[in-house]
């Protein structure tokens, strides 16, 4: 494979910065020292209708420009000021033919590169807009790579790494709500978090380098207690603002829905009145729905996929032989996480012994998460059963599974877990509800969710209750509590009142 050619800022760079296709214009973009003079040398001001006024209001120079405010046409791109129009042609002699253009001049460091920037605003028809870019190219510009433009603006201080990462954001954003995280990142919210909390440590340092510094003189020192609670609360803030920025960075304002069931069960005339149109065939015939289809539904700001999968057309009878398919499906359509169970703990036994399930639902249970896998082998397992099922454990997760739902400290002992089988197991649950939550204090709740994060947080941890959380029975103190400990230590929390 030919090597890259790299970024060099000395070169004025060119590109369509306009959406491909036809339109009513497009733009192409020039950037760097010799952007004027490249552009200069294509562009015939003298053809056009008459010059423009800088953008701003303000005439930065009197070159180009007659008296009373009145605009001259100038001789030349480098005639205008600073954010100014000028109309012409621009000259593509080896086509034999010119196309009328208007030229937007941003001188820097007033620009997005902070160099110069010069806009060629043509018509938007796809067969012309190439050759514009050629002659620009022969008149001494170079193809701009991808992202080359925010990349000079990184470099030149116009935007900051958060910022740059946020133009991507926002052209990507498929929904409104992707496009307000991704626009409060690249208005800068993000930079500016991480630089208060810059400026607090720097402040700690210096309360350090204070004592250190005058350690020999009668300046009372700074108590330790009060630094490392400063850098503790900075520390906590820290995790929270890089929990909150993941989750921006990986919002993508889309969730899938995928719709699947029995055979004629009306999984299509669902999946049409969704979206308010006949999108899917539907008939009485049983299995009209034969391949997936897939749609965009936009509500409330997000896009949600939609899937029309065809119904599971095995024997009632054949349980696993169901399981199966439709694990199959889901896995075909797309879905990350496949939640099997089978409820067989107990509070201190299981309904079902190890050696029995051994023999007749775990090799079901493995079956179906083959097939799942077979189709999407990333696709993850969670096992569900409420009560005492440790004997199983092992087993589980010899079969593919990938988390247990839930732990229940009333029945099972999550640290004891952890210590046997290690990061090969993730937990869901682990605060216990008729213990802690019920009869427990607020701070008995903190308590737990710190030593639950701590214990067996590293390893994958939905942090939850085991059980609903009912109302009254659970003083909303507590659930309170629970919120902000989750928080405040690092966990994912939810609650259900």
């Amino acid at each position: 494979m030919p090597a890259q050619p790299a970024m060099n800022l000395a070169d004025t760079i060119v590109a369509v910065s306009s959406p491909a296709g036809a339109a009513e214009r497009a733009i192409v973009r020039l950037s760097g020292d010799e952007a004027v003079a490249i552009a200069d040398r294509v562009f015939d001001p003298s053809a056009g209708r008459h010059g423009h006024p800088p953008l701003g209001g303000h005439d930065e120079s009197a070159s180009g420009h007659g008296h009373a405010g009145v605009a001259m046409p100038p001789t030349c791109i480098a005639e205008l000021p600073t954010y100014s129009a000028c109309d012409g042609r621009i000259a593509l002699p080896a086509d034999h033919m010119d196309v009328p253009a208007t030229v937007y001049l941003m001188r820097g460091p007033r620009s997005y590169t902070r160099e110069d920037v010069v806009e060629l605003h043509v018509g938007g028809w796809p067969a012309v807009v190439p050759l514009v870019v050629e002659a620009l190219v022969s008149a001494g510009a170079r193809p701009a790579e991808p992202g080359e433009f925010t990349f000079r603006a990184l470099v030149h201080g116009r935007l900051d790494l958060a910022q740059a990462e946020a133009v991507m954001a926002v052209i990507d954003a498929g929904s409104r709500a992707a496009l307000r995280a991704a626009g409060d990142l690249l208005a800068g919210d993000l930079s500016r978090e991480v630089a208060a909390l810059a400026a607090r440590v720097r402040e700690a340092l210096a309360l350090v380098e204070v004592d250190l510094d005058f350690s020999d003189q009668d300046v009372p020192p700074i108590p330790p207690e009060r630094i490392a609670a400063d850098l503790a609360a900075v520390r906590d803030d820290l995790a929270a603002l890089g929990r909150r920025s993941r989750a921006m960075e990986t919002f993508s304002g889309e969730a899938r829905l995928v719709l699947a069931g029995w055979p004629n069960a009306g999984k299509s005339s669902l999946f049409n009145r969704l979206l308010a149109r006949d999108r899917a065939i539907v008939t009485d015939v049983p299995g009209t729905t034969r391949d997936e289809v897939r749609a965009t539904l936009h509500r409330g700001g997000l896009a949600l996929r939609l899937s029309d999968v065809a119904g599971l057309d095995v024997a009632r009878d054949e349980l696993a032989g169901l399981a199966r398919a439709k694990a199959e499906a889901l896995a075909r359509a797309g879905v990350d996480v496949l939640s099997l169970g089978d409820d067989v703990g107990m509070p201190r036994s299981m309904i079902l012994g190890p050696e029995h399930w051994r023999e007749f639902l775990g090799p079901r249970m493995a079956s179906i998460i083959a097939a799942g896998r077979a189709i999407k082998p990333d696709v993850r397992v969670v096992y569900h059963s409420d009560g005492w099922y440790e004997p199983i454990v092992g087993d589980l997760i010899d079969i593919g599974v990938n988390a247990i739902n839930p732990v229940q400290p009333e029945h099972m002992d999550a640290a004891h877990i952890r210590r046997r089988f290690g990061t090969r197991i993730a937990f869901w649950g682990t605060v216990g509800h008729q213990t802690t939550f019920a009869h427990g204090t607020p701070e008995d709740i903190r308590r737990e969710v710190r030593e639950r994060i701590a214990t067996l947080g590293r390893a994958g941890l939905v942090l939850c209750p085991a059980y609903d959380v009912p109302w009254p029975e659970v003083p909303w103190a507590n659930i309170a509590a629970f919120l902000e400990a989750a928080d405040v230590y690092g966990g994912s929390s939810s609650a259900t009142p």
